[in-house]
């Protein structure tokens, strides 16, 4: 029961962060953006945040056991065009934090780093998938949407943290950005790895049980 309980805490808190980066996604234009560098290179920018929310929007049904069982065919399709999206959000990303940060060179480390992440973990499902190792597609397709669902929460930390700041400073909103992104990414990429390490100690155990049966 208790795990059943923990297993749809984090389904909803996929799907409310899911939705809160949709949502920043589709308010991008509706308000000023906090890094003035994004009206220096408009299409990167739309690249990175249209198809950022398309991402975020359609990467949790891929992890949906029921859709995956029953319409494999969709599964395999939507997988394609989930990578071949996140690698133009994440280059896009990587370029926007290498050559316009709000936050300097601290952001150009953690983003950066975290970024190429993200693509590493994309890169690496697929491979995986194409070579019929299952179940490491499963895990780096979780690191690399635990990383992109990071933004959301980033938000949520930005957001809050300006709000008790009051009326902060451009440096002080720099320094806001690059903690909450540090604390989202650090804090996501933990949790991933808990997730996955704990689902293949139970899987691991399952197979030992059935072998020895």
């Amino acid at each position: 029961m208790m795990r059943k309980g923990m297993r749809w805490t984090l389904v909803l808190a996929v799907c409310f962060l899911a939705l809160i980066g949709v949502g920043a996604s589709a308010a991008h234009y509706l308000q000023e953006p906090y890094n003035p560098g994004f009206l220096k290179f408009p299409t990167i920018t739309a690249l990175h945040v249209v198809l950022g929310g398309f991402y975020l929007a359609l990467a949790p049904f891929q992890f949906v056991k029921r859709i995956r069982s029953r319409h494999l065919g969709y599964h395999r399709w939507a997988g394609r065009v989930l990578v071949a999206i996140g690698l133009v959000v994440g280059a896009a990303g990587l370029f926007m934090a290498v050559v316009i940060p709000i936050a300097g060179w601290p952001e150009r480390v953690v983003v950066g780093s975290f970024g190429l992440l993200f693509l590493v973990s994309l890169g690496k499902g697929f491979l995986h998938v194409r070579a019929g190792r299952v179940a490491l597609h499963r895990e780096w397709m979780i690191r690399a949407f635990a990383i992109a669902l990071a933004i959301a929460t980033m938000r949520l930390i930005s957001i809050c943290a300006m709000l008790i700041a009051g009326m902060p400073t451009d440096g002080q909103v720099a320094t806001l950005v690059i903690v909450s992104f540090t604390v989202s990414f650090v804090v996501h990429a933990s949790l991933a790895e808990a997730w996955i390490r704990a689902t293949r100690r139970r899987s691991v155990s399952g197979a030992s049980a059935a072998r020895a049966a």
